[in-house]
């Protein structure tokens, strides 16, 4: 490759949307700090609002050490969204959204990751690890099945020497110092494997994307895709990503591969080269194969769900009408290449068209409303007063209030020709003229006079007339009684 080439792929680099564009960006050590401490970690999705709750905290924290970030939580997820720090998607248990790091943003802190703590240029481990798995990779491939015997018979060879040696001298264990060199590179290496996830998840949904395209936009009536969602296949299972990751997760959740995992990495816990690693890495390697199955079940229900969306895209016949409004919108496209030749673009048709939806506006365009500037421009004019008619008035009242003077004059009427009455025996005498109105006005008259119900739970049964016929209740028995009747007049 020649010096320009590489000059002009750098610039690329540098310009594309990828991790090198997101470490260059304004407050990117901020925001990669803050996003790799709650999303970097052992937590890789979180809600919402739990996201929110941790980075305001965080924000107010940098804002006392005098760092520049006004804004919300809520507002800086948006952005960063857009910028591609962070993916935000439908949570599948809960009805809101959850975030999670892009593939960019697990490449960036990375790179932030190297340079904080760089690796030695030349380590045996790595180089016996390299030749390891050129050996392996060599020998699988083979064809030549003598030559495959051979080198199998050799290896059977040195591990029966090894055996010999063993029982004659004893274990040899490894030096601590490459033991932990060793230990060092299978670190690195346990830490790029859940980062692709995320590469995984988003290879699946741009798959999933360009199925619906193509279902779309194929011309025909029915293309390769459709034929195959027909006949039962899954097109994104069965895809190379799809393949790659089935496997893998097959082999994640098989019960001897967990158990050797185990198993391997307790051994290790127990060397003493572990204290020199850290206790810190010896705990993310006992809970590495946890946290792969969590995340690798994630992207296996992702999976999942975009197939089944894509087989119900295609049974419902979603994609027809799809590809109807598809159509509907070329035909004004391939009819403006056809006048085009013919007709300025910003030539005035004399159509009007009324938009069916909100249009935005900068707020900088509102102006405020002052009503002392506006002028009414009709005369003012003096309203004519009618006559106060009393016995309307009087009836409006009636509808609203209970006529408490009307029931007052009652009780005092049923009491001149009897020392005491009863509700139902003032109503007897003078009927309910407002129904059962009438009837809560003689209860709280009853009350306001101070005579409690009798003992012993004695009811009353009463009756008033209505325009739908007789109604009756029954009520504590209260009796009003003349001296009750001189303390309310008194």
């Amino acid at each position: 490759m020649s010096g320009l080439a590489r000059a002009l792929q750098n610039r690329e680099l540098m310009t594309d949307k990828g991790p090198l564009q997101l470490l260059r960006r304004d407050n990117a050590p901020y925001i990669l700090g803050m996003l790799a401490e709650h999303l970097g970690g052992a937590e890789r999705t979180r809600t919402a609002a739990d996201l929110y709750d941790l980075l305001d905290a965080d924000l107010e924290e940098l804002r006392l050490h005098d760092i520049d970030l006004p804004r919300s939580a809520q507002h800086y997820c948006s952005a960063w969204v857009e910028q591609g720090y962070l993916t935000r998607r439908a949570a599948r248990a809960e009805r809101t959204e959850e975030f999670s790091l892009t593939e960019h943003t697990h490449v960036a802190l990375r790179i932030l990751d190297q340079v904080h703590a760089p690796r030695e240029a030349v380590t045996r481990s790595r180089l016996a690890l390299l030749t390891d798995r050129l050996r392996t990779l060599a020998q699988d491939t083979d064809p030549d099945a003598s030559r495959r015997i051979l080198e199998l018979e050799a290896e059977r060879a040195r591990i029966d020497a090894l055996i010999d040696t063993v029982r004659e001298h004893g274990a040899d264990p490894m030096p601590q110092d490459q033991a932990l060199e060793a230990a060092e590179e299978l670190f690195s290496l346990a830490l790029d494997v859940p980062s692709d996830f995320t590469r995984v998840r988003s290879e699946l949904e741009d798959l999933h994307r360009q199925l619906r395209l193509g279902l779309v936009e194929h011309d025909g009536p029915q293309g390769e895709i459709l034929d195959q969602l027909f006949l039962g296949v899954d097109a994104i299972e069965g895809s190379e990503a799809g393949r790659s990751f089935s496997a893998f997760h097959a082999m994640l959740i098989d019960p001897v591969q967990e158990a050797r995992f185990h198993e391997a990495v307790d051994a290790l816990a127990s060397r003493p080269f572990a204290a020199a690693l850290g206790a810190d890495r010896v705990l993310y390697l006992q809970s590495y194969l946890f946290r792969l199955q969590r995340d690798s079940h994630q992207v296996r229900h992702a999976m999942i769900d975009l197939s089944r969306s894509l087989r119900e895209f295609v049974r419902s016949r979603q994609f027809e009408e799809f590809r109807a409004l598809a159509d509907r919108l070329r035909r004004p496209q391939r009819l403006g290449l056809e006048i085009a030749p013919h007709v300025r673009p910003h030539t005035k048709l004399g159509v009007e068209l009324t938009l069916s939806t909100f249009t935005p506006r900068s707020v900088g365009q509102f102006r405020l409303l002052s009503p002392g500037e506006a002028t009414a421009d009709d005369p003012l004019e003096v309203a004519h007063v009618g006559a106060l008619d009393l016995d309307a008035l009087r009836a409006t009242i009636r509808e609203s209030e209970i006529d408490l003077a009307e029931l007052q004059a009652a009780v005092d009427a049923t009491l001149a020709t009897r020392s005491a009455a009863t509700i139902g025996e003032v109503l007897e005498a003078f009927p309910a003229t407002q129904g059962l109105a009438s009837v809560v006005g003689l209860v709280v008259l009853a009350q306001r006079h101070e005579q409690p119900a009798h003992d012993g739970g004695v009811e009353e049964l009463i009756r008033w007339e209505t325009d739908h016929g007789v109604r009756s209740a029954r009520l504590p028995l209260l009796t009003f009684t003349r001296s009750s009747k001189e303390r309310t007049h008194g």
